[in-house]
């Protein structure tokens, strides 16, 4: 068994850093960055980082649907320059009804630095219907790949589906200005809360596998929850700590 959790400061990460870091299971934690095999929940879970290649990502029926119900509203998609309190509010509201995430967006995407220092390339979707902000999100971008950060949304609109709707918005987005790999976080074995990130097609999902230092095609097996002995266990407590 494999356990591991580092970090490491992003202070003069470049795009084409970014890009490495991606390719070997790391993603952005506040303005640092890190890599690891496992949360300390309830118990220890096992995780799996997921990557798309854009090229291969198929038009389901699902993503129809769902582009259907959002048709409506209004994107934008803008260079993070500051997180404004319209976001914020929004995102309260959206953190009272989930048990997990930071407690604000500046929390999430600076930590404690009060002048929002940002050593990522980050980028804002906000989303209206009419003048009314629903949906946001942040995500980062390399020369050749980015990664989704945080989502939020109105939970009045939740039968739209806007969490994936904002992960399409993202894939277009990236389509269309030419990059090839999309990282959408990872998916937790045991804890069916985060598979929301396999929506865009199983077939093309990638995750990566410390073993062989590779992505490999999903298997749904990943899925299952690791039993660890008393000893492997003591061994992921170790690795977290």
């Amino acid at each position: 068994m494999i356990a591991y959790h580092f970090a490491a400061a992003a202070d003069n990460l470049t795009p084409a850093d970014l890009d490495h870091a991606l390719s070997m299971g790391w993603f952005r934690m506040r303005q640092a960055i890190f890599t690891t095999t496992h949360l300390n929940l309830e118990e220890c879970h096992r995780v799996h980082w997921l990557r798309y290649a854009l090229t291969e990502i198929r038009d389901h029926r699902s993503h129809r649907q769902i582009r259907k119900k959002n048709s409506s509203y209004r994107v934008e998609i803008q260079l993070l320059e500051e997180v404004h309190a319209e976001q914020e509010e929004l995102y309260s509201r959206y953190r009272a009804g989930i048990d997990f995430g930071a407690g604000s967006i500046h929390e999430s995407l600076f930590g404690d630095d009060l002048n929002q220092f940002n050593p990522y390339t980050t980028h804002c979707i906000s989303i209206y219907d009419k003048h009314k902000l629903i949906a946001g999100g942040y995500f980062d971008t390399g020369e050749v790949s980015a990664a989704s950060i945080l989502h939020f949304y109105d939970p009045a609109y939740k039968r739209n589906s806007p969490g994936k709707y904002l992960i399409l918005v993202t894939v277009d987005f990236l389509r269309s200005q030419g990059f090839q790999l999309y990282y959408p976080g990872y998916v937790i074995a045991g804890k069916r809360k985060m598979d929301y990130k396999l929506f865009l097609g199983k077939e093309a999902a990638k995750y990566f596998d410390p073993a062989t230092n590779s992505w490999k095609y999903f298997d749904d097996g990943i899925l299952v929850p690791e039993v660890l002995s008393p000893e492997d266990r003591n061994k992921v407590i170790v690795a977290l700590s």
